[in-house]
């Protein structure tokens, strides 16, 4: 028997589920309902096998047959045709690991001027976490499923972060006709992590003196290029990172002036810091020791200081030092609220001083980047410091845990 369009549509259904093979071995299947369906059946190594071919007339019998054939052919090669079918489709499903793969190239790596935050979060958890799971498939539930494990290790505010960037890659997917709707649109990141309060940490005038002191003293045990980054941001009340990623081409030691560029800053904007006297001395001692374009360089000269070790730094002198817990980004706090708590400098300049832009009416309108000011700001900030060092530092802010410091 050949199968044949005229048999095929006079297939009648049953009570029981038809089923009719034609002399080829290619089979057709008739449902109490009326639907039929192409099917192969077979047996390979010992177990009898039945693979659907699709349905009819969705398939034609012309094409029903070349689907029989060529399956025939893997199953007579050893190959189980069921499974590579299952293979082959999983290669054309959307999954969330080929969409984040996909935005990062196509929008971070291109748009973002410091895409290796989204990097991180995309190796270390959105792959590990979700990255098998259809897109098609993806529930809210998953999500949150996800993000819990972060939670639950620990990390509240990193959760958020990571919910934050599969927003955005899911928007990214929607505008794209890759996803109807958007799966954690609706996730609250106070559902997840909770409500991350405004970090206020600032260190007080007697923390900044013990904190300088152990700097320059034999017991802190730490690199001329760390002690003196920390010192420079506290000065300057740059951020870690644009100190880190600074080259000496930015430095002028002539016009005492550090050139942040564009690519460098948060804001994307040209940042000139002037350097006081202080400040200078600080850059000098860093050139006299490097064979480095980087101002800090990392594990060799070629590459700058990596974004944990100043963090690393702190932490290792949190133990050292009776100071409560800080970060290195609070000593830009610090900067800005000393300057503007103990020397009285304008709220404007302390803005203009940290790079900060300005609320859209004042920078439409006033597009003054008070160098002056600025530098009477550092200057004052810069002298300020130098005299408070010359006095008795409190001794219950200096208390050095001598017992930390030899088992180091």
């Amino acid at each position: 028997m050949k199968f044949t369009d005229t048999f095929i549509k006079n297939l009648k259904a049953e009570k029981e589920w038809v089923e009719k093979i034609e002399a080829t071995g290619l089979g057709v299947r008739v449902t109490p309902t009326g639907n039929k369906s192409w099917f192969y059946r077979f047996t390979l190594n010992g177990k009898r096998c039945k693979m659907s071919l699709g349905k009819y007339p969705a398939i034609s019998i012309k094409q029903a047959r070349e689907l029989f054939l060529k399956a025939q052919s893997m199953k007579e090669n050893g190959i189980n045709p069921i499974e590579h079918s299952k293979q082959e489709k999983q290669k054309y499903k959307k999954t969330v690991k080929s969409l984040i793969l996909s935005w990062y190239t196509n929008y971070i790596e291109k748009h973002r001027k410091q895409p290796k935050q989204a990097k991180q979060q995309i190796d270390a958890d959105i792959i590990p976490l979700l990255g098998d799971m259809e897109l098609e498939k993806i529930q809210p539930r998953d999500i949150t499923n996800a993000l819990d494990k972060i939670v639950n290790r620990g990390s509240p505010i990193h959760a958020n972060k990571v919910l934050s960037t599969l927003k955005q890659a899911f928007n990214y997917a929607v505008s794209r006709g890759e996803m109807t709707i958007n799966p954690a649109a609706t996730i609250r990141s106070r559902d997840i992590g909770g409500i991350e309060k405004p970090r206020e940490r600032f260190l007080t005038l007697d923390e900044i003196k013990a904190l300088w002191l152990f700097l320059d003293s034999d017991n802190s045990r730490m690199s001329l290029q760390i002690r003196t980054a920390l010192k420079i941001i506290l000065l300057t009340g740059v951020r870690s990172s644009e100190l880190r990623l600074a080259k000496w081409n930015e430095i002028d030691f002539e016009q005492s002036l550090w050139t942040i560029p564009s690519n460098h800053t948060k804001n994307a904007l040209v940042m000139k810091i002037h350097l006081t006297p202080l400040t200078q001395s600080l850059f000098e001692l860093l050139k006299a020791e490097s064979d480095s374009s980087f101002v800090i360089p990392g594990l060799n000269d070629e590459e700058p200081l990596t974004d944990k070790a100043i963090a690393r730094a702190v932490s290792r002198i949190q133990t050292r030092v009776g100071i409560p817990h800080w970060t290195a980004h609070d000593l830009r706090r610090t900067f800005a609220t000393q300057l503007g708590q103990t020397l009285n400098v304008d709220p404007v300049v302390i803005e203009k001083c940290l790079g900060h832009k300005m609320p859209k009416i004042m920078a439409t309108y006033n597009k003054n980047e008070m160098l002056p000011q600025r530098q009477a700001a550092l200057n004052q900030w810069s002298e300020f410091i130098e005299n408070s060092l010359l006095e008795t530092v409190s001794t219950q802010l200096i208390h050095i845990n001598e017992d930390a410091i030899s088992s180091l």
